[in-house]
């Protein structure tokens, strides 16, 4: 049974209603469509939808609006043959419409000019329930309440179309009245409309109490804030930059918040912080909560998720590339993360095709035998000594080139074979190219490079905007962040930058591998460098550079950074 048909009696019946008019004045404008959805206490909702000849051409503004045109409703009934029917359809039902104001007086006007008398139903209007009981969100038409309870609402503005998504919004409405306000049956629906907004919406009590005492204690800075039920059970897990702004966002208008926030506030008894440096701090702390924690109401970085990489073993003769999950202290070089091992070996594939790497495995190299990836010029056969480690050095090189963001010639290769694909009807191949090409773009567009060399050069990320009480530093070395500061603005906040980077110390670095938290961190720092990447002053060491000189020029470039802030 649905949440309407529970508030109904079994004598009791509703019939939504749609019309489409040829303008919004209903004593000089007429009908052009109605329809209705017949939903009794007990058993099957029945259908009623007709066009309406009225007796003049449909004006183009309304055509585009409808889609309906003069010619659809040429041939059909007049109102005075169409409104006796509706009438009899409608019987004693409640007359529901999403604003009642305009599809009543048209019904009205149409059953006076067939010398029939007025309607006397009960109205009720799913817009002013939705005033009562949605007061937080913005607007209130039938377009925005679809979009709120994700209805889909392709065809709206035909009178069938916008019958059925009333009801469906309707439906939502009589959930919400039974759950929330203990409504049971159709007079105090009705009665409800009327209601004034602090009638309808009382806080409860632990919400009255939540803004009285932890609201008012909220910092005005980052933080990690937790949600906790009755007994002291973490419910959800947050970062914030404000944490006294964003926290208050959800005991604000609780009723224009999606189901699921709503359900959360229901349950929520207590809300503690911490606060943070910065928002990358806090943004690090959440992911690294959520996964201790294991929050019913969090969704998303609830698992340390391996992300594999690329891996290049200088160590071997004529060295191949292979996808590794785990990154080990092994000598050999790692590329990405990438985003999954469906990615991995794509972008795997895409180097083996467009560069002669070697892809035997050590067993095979030692047989000395050509493979087929030789016969058709995929590999420069270095098994039978066709290729010399120098040659196959410089291929190296200008993988690690494309890795690190150099793909134009790459990229135009691609294109080229995708368009001679698709002249020549290889649809497959062709799709298969274009494939590459969007996964080169968007790789591209998150840190432009396809994928980082993880014991890359040390850089150096600098956040220092002049809205910010503190600023950010952050060192990365060997895919690692090494130091993660977070000096205040002015003289003293300057002098521990330079402190920091003059006794920077990367002996802490070394280790086996990266441990998932540490890998976690490095996936939470790229997302942070996306977000700010326009105010990010970024120092990559040079090759060969000495460390006190690193120091000095990121030293410099942090210092004018800074004073072009002021």
């Amino acid at each position: 049974m649905s949440a309407l048909q529970a508030i109904l009696s079994d004598h009791d019946s509703v019939v939504i209603t749609d019309t489409e008019t040829t303008g919004v004045n209903a004593h000089t404008h007429r009908i052009i469509e109605v329809a209705g959805m017949r939903v009794p206490g007990v058993g099957e909702a029945s259908q009623f939808s007709e066009l309406v000849n009225p007796c003049s051409s449909v004006p183009r503004r309304i055509t585009r609006i409808t889609g309906i045109t003069t010619a659809m409703v040429f041939d059909k009934p007049t109102a005075s043959d169409i409104m006796p029917r509706f009438l009899a359809f409608l019987g004693d039902g409640v007359f529901v419409a999403h604003n009642i104001r305009f599809d009543w007086s048209f019904v009205n006007a149409e059953l006076e000019r067939a010398g029939l008398s007025p309607m006397t139903n009960r109205g009720l209007c799913t817009l002013k329930l939705a005033r009562r009981l949605l007061p937080g969100l913005r607007s209130k038409s039938l377009g925005s309440l679809a979009a709120f309870y994700r209805i889909p609402a392709e065809g709206r503005h035909r009178a069938q179309k916008d019958v059925e998504v009333t009801a469906q919004v309707f439906e939502r409405f009589c959930e919400m009245v039974i759950d929330e306000h203990g409504i049971s049956d159709i007079d105090e629906l009705i009665a409800l409309q009327g209601r004034t907004y602090a009638r309808v919406n009382p806080h409860s009590a632990h919400v009255v109490a939540i803004k009285r005492d932890r609201l008012t204690a909220l910092p005005q800075c980052p933080g990690v804030y937790y949600m906790l039920d009755g007994r002291g059970k973490v419910l959800y897990v947050g970062k914030a930059k404000d944490l006294s702004k964003r926290v208050a966002s959800y005991f604000n208008a609780i009723e224009a918040h999606p189901p699921r926030i709503r359900r959360l506030i229901a349950k929520v008894r207590d809300v503690r912080w911490e606060e943070q440096p910065t928002e990358l701090h806090a943004l690090i702390e959440e992911s690294r909560e959520i996964k201790r924690l294991d929050p019913s109401f969090n969704r998303a970085q609830k698992k340390y998720v391996p992300r594999p990489y690329l891996r290049l073993d200088s160590r071997e003769p004529f060295p191949r590339l292979t996808v590794q999950v785990i990154m080990r202290d092994d000598g050999a070089e790692y590329f990405g993360p990438l985003r999954s091992r469906r990615q991995a070996h794509s972008l795997l594939e895409l180097l083996e095709a467009c560069f002669p790497l070697r892809t035997c495995s050590p067993a095979e190299y030692e047989r000395g035998r050509r493979c087929m990836r030789a016969d058709i010029g995929r590999c420069g056969a270095p098994c039978e000594g066709a290729m010399d480690g120098s040659t196959y050095a410089d291929i190296l090189q200008d993988v690690r080139r494309f890795l690190a963001g150099d793909v134009e010639e790459i990229s135009r290769q691609l294109e080229s074979a995708m368009l001679e694909a698709a002249e020549e009807h290889r649809f497959e191949q062709a799709a298969a190219f274009r494939d590459w090409m969007e996964l080169l773009e968007r790789q591209l567009s998150k840190g432009g490079a396809i994928a980082q060399d993880v014991a890359g050069p040390e850089v150096i990320h600098f956040l220092g905007e002049t809205a910010l009480e503190r600023s950010t530093l952050v060192i990365v070395a060997l895919g690692r962040i090494h130091t993660l500061e977070a000096p205040e603005r002015g003289s003293a906040g300057e002098a521990i930058i330079r402190d920091t980077l003059r006794e920077l110390d990367m002996s802490a670095t070394a280790g086996s591998g990266i441990s998932p938290f540490e890998a976690d961190a490095r996936r939470v720092l790229d997302h942070w460098l996306t977000m700010h990447r326009d105010a990010i002053v970024t120092i990559e060491r040079r090759e060969d550079e000495p460390r006190p000189l690193f120091a000095e020029r990121a030293e410099s470039m942090i210092s004018m950074h800074l004073d072009a802030g002021v």
